[in-house]
């Protein structure tokens, strides 16, 4: 008995300095793993393609900046899961009777932090300074147009005024006030996005012009801070380190430790990562989406891929021509050749429970993207001459090179030459020369992305609306001549929807594919979010088993 007394006393002697060496030698996150495995306190690692250009909230362009400052700031307000608007760091607001004036109550409790162990508490001010850096002519961020609906936004972008006269204000230190110029119905969405974050104006005068360009000059009050920042444009191996913000974790736990952007230009090398487990994130976006065997993935669909015409060819300028060339193509077989992860087009938009949340509903006719190979090569047969069909003979489809799908377009091309009997053949150019043909009307038909960083419908209508294209949609510029000035949620969608049903309906654009973006990770992680239209991946909620 003494003996069993003795053993069961030593053991709980080991589990006690056991205990004291993890508090000792190692961080929290490696006391919660010790005693419970909850996923908790992993360091996510996922590769980008390049290096991030700047962190700073009101300038930050590019995707992977984007990408990787949407996880370092936490705004006003916020999407669920579900798509649905909800507050972040406000706890509440009110919108006057004539849509002028918003006011927002701040959670009290959340801090900035940055290297160095920089902390400040987030008040209405740091809203008030951001939205001014956004308006300040010297900042010129290419982002402060969405936002000319606040009262003096415009004139101060243009210094016309001082940023101090703009309509955004504190009442006191967490009450902020937004008095706008004129309504628009989008403003609360677009306090959900990256332009809109704050910024703390104590840390910022002590950058030095730096802010958001190194690790130590970007203060942060999302989930994470920015660590560590390694970006020698003439080395290898550059990585972006973020760690969980105590400031933000109090309030709002953040399960990571943290996350590591590794810099990974070569796509083929991404996802060799990926499978032998030196990262447990991959992102593939743009026409690079592809499920990996072994790993688990989220993913979801902000492009449209489809085919415009170049309307100052005489064949093409005729909407019975371009409804043929829709008619001709078998979309079922055009499906079942395809990857299973693209999803058959039929609108403009793609279906997201963002564009449900926003009332957005399609007016289009679904026959107007119907196969119909009988009345195709019926109306084939006597709608052109033989002259002019043998004009279209040696016409080609542009295609990005970058469009990783592109192969199976010689489906559709084979469906046109079993109707018409011409053969089509596909074009890949680079990005540049695609852009820059597209511009000049150096094309027969092309491949057509459409697509939206922000989930607006208004994004997809707009290049038929702006006159770069070979033909401009009437309803498109109308809406667009709007855009930011709806009074309505309903007014913007009912504008989007008449566009996109004129588009569609004289074949303007011929919807192919929705392709994805998508997000493979480890089959051990769970709660990784992904917001496809910006492409971020949000690892706040990420756990690893």
């Amino acid at each position: 008995m003494m003996r069993i007394k003795f053993c069961a006393a030593a053991l709980f002697v080991f589990i006690i300095c056991s205990s004291m060496f993890f508090v000792a030698c190692a961080p929290v996150d490696a006391i919660i793993g010790f005693f419970a495995d909850d996923g908790t306190g992993h360091i996510f690692k996922i590769a980008i393609d390049s290096d991030p250009d700047c962190l700073d909230p009101q300038l930050a362009e590019d995707e992977n900046s984007v990408r990787i400052a949407n996880n370092l700031f936490a705004g006003l307000m916020d999407y669920d899961e579900n798509g649905r608007l909800v507050c972040r760091l406000a706890k509440d607001y009110t919108v006057s009777s004539d849509g002028l004036k918003y006011t927002f109550y701040i959670e009290e409790g959340y801090k900035w932090h940055a290297v160095g162990d920089f902390e400040a508490p987030v008040t209405a001010h740091d809203f008030v300074f951001g939205f001014r850096r956004l308006m300040d002519p010297k900042t010129a961020s290419p982002h402060s147009e969405k936002y000319f609906c606040i009262y003096g936004a415009e004139a101060a972008r243009t210094g016309l005024i001082g940023v101090d006269c703009i309509g955004v204000a504190a009442l006191d230190d967490y009450t902020l006030e937004f008095t706008l110029g004129y309504r628009n119905a989008e403003f609360l969405y677009l306090l959900a996005e990256l332009p809109a974050m704050p910024c703390c104006e104590e840390f910022f005068n002590t950058s030095g012009g730096k802010y958001g360009l190194e690790a130590d000059e970007t203060c942060s009050n999302g989930p994470f801070y920015l660590r560590y920042w390694l970006h020698d444009p003439y080395g290898k191996n550059n990585y972006v380190r973020l760690r969980r913000n105590p400031g933000y974790s109090e309030m709002s736990y953040v399960s990571p430790a943290g996350v590591n952007y590794l810099v990974t230009p070569d796509a083929q090398e991404r996802t060799a990562d990926l499978i032998n487990g030196s990262t447990d994130a991959a992102l593939y976006s743009g026409g690079r989406a592809a499920p990996i065997d072994g790993n688990e993935y989220v993913f979801g669909y902000a492009d449209t891929a489809g085919l415009i015409f170049n309307e100052n060819i005489k064949a093409f300028s005729n909407p019975e021509i371009r409804q043929i060339f829709s008619w001709a193509v078998d979309r079922d077989a055009l499906n079942d050749s395809s990857p299973d992860i693209l999803f058959q087009a039929d609108r403009l938009i793609p279906q997201s429970p963002v564009f449900s949340q926003k009332g957005y509903s399609s007016s289009v006719s679904e026959e107007v993207t119907a196969s119909d190979k009988a009345m195709a090569e019926y109306k084939w047969s006597f709608i052109l001459t033989e002259a002019e069909k043998a004009e279209l003979i040696g016409k080609t489809v542009m295609v990005p090179s970058e469009f990783e799908y592109g192969e199976y377009l010689s489906k559709l091309t084979d469906c046109w030459y079993s109707v018409f009997g011409i053969h089509f053949g596909l074009e890949f150019v680079n990005v540049r020369d695609y852009e820059n043909r597209l511009k000049n009307g150096d094309y027969d038909i092309a491949l057509f992305m459409l697509h939206s960083d922000s989930a607006s419908a208004l994004d997809y209508i707009e290049p038929f609306g702006n006159g770069e294209l070979t033909f401009r949609s009437e309803s498109a510029a109308s809406a667009l001549s709007d855009k930011g000035r709806f009074a309505s949620m309903s007014l913007l969608n009912y504008g989007c929807s008449v566009a996109e049903s004129e588009i569609l309906s004289d074949y303007h654009f011929i919807p192919i594919w929705y392709i994805p973006t998508v997000c493979c990770y480890d089959e051990d992680a769970e709660e990784i979010k992904l917001d496809p239209f910006s492409g971020t991946v949000y690892f706040e909620n990420a756990k690893m088993f």
